[in-house]
């Protein structure tokens, strides 16, 4: 059975845009990819409004499902007054299976990785969207944690995909993912500025990463210009990929 399939994931930054004061972005970055036509899409800081507060009853993880007729699938990280922002995992794809893991380090960033496995033909495909902590020991504390929840949950031949926003500018934990846990980075072969996926005004760090494994790589690409560099603080990544048992 061989399976393609088009993964974006992408920091929205709650659709609050690339200066952090707009609101109403979520549309915005609905039209935008719909025209991508993802598979598999992972957002992270996407916001859930508290009812008493929202003009609007659809949360931004079902808004955008709406637009891209995907599966929506959410896991809070933080609560706030007005409402609770955390990952979405959306699917064209059955979803199986969800879970969300508390990877928290401390009390004041909470962190998480929403677990998602899907039904790729008769196979799972297990998917972890991640966001992990502003301090190198932080996340890598988080990124273990994450390696054993990958251990108990996949069997080790199964394809798995671990993606989102790793806040590693260090690299540090690109060494962790790929040495010790045994994933490729989808891209690595993506070098110089094409890289870069924060800021959109000025992009000086690769923070958005794309890991795999038993799945090959066609083509990964940030996604970058217009209408990019209006709608987060982040670019997003796009990585078509391939599943070859």
């Amino acid at each position: 059975m061989n399976q393609n399939l088009r993964l974006i994931t992408y920091n929205i930054r709650k659709g609050k845009g690339a200066s952090g004061r707009k609101d109403g972005c979520v549309e915005s970055i609905g039209q935008a990819l719909a025209p991508l036509r993802p598979d598999v899409l992972l957002c992270q800081e996407v916001f859930h409004a508290d009812p008493a507060y929202a003009q609007d009853n659809r949360q931004q993880s079902q808004a955008l499902g709406q637009k891209l007729a995907m599966i929506p699938c959410y896991g809070p990280n933080r609560v706030r007054r007005r409402g609770e922002y955390g990952n979405a995992t959306l699917s064209k794809l059955p979803v199986e299976y969800v879970q969300n893991h508390d990877v928290t380090t401390n009390m004041i960033e909470k962190r998480g990785v929403l677990y998602a496995r899907l039904k790729m033909g008769n196979m799972p495909l297990h998917v972890f969207n991640a966001h992990l902590g502003l301090n190198q020991p932080q996340r890598l504390r988080q990124i273990r944690r994450i390696a054993a929840i990958i251990s108990e949950t996949c069997a080790p031949d199964e394809p798995v995909l671990l993606a989102g926003d790793f806040n590693d500018w260090t690299r540090r934990i690109d060494q962790e993912v790929v040495g010790r846990m045994g994933f490729s980075n989808a891209m690595a072969d993506v070098t110089g500025p094409q890289s870069l996926t924060w800021h959109v005004r000025r992009p000086v760090f690769n923070l958005d990463r794309v890991y795999l494994r038993h799945l090959e790589v066609r083509n990964a690409e940030r996604l970058a210009g217009a209408p990019w560099n209006e709608l987060s603080d982040h670019f997003p990544l796009m990585a078509e990929l391939a599943y070859r048992p």
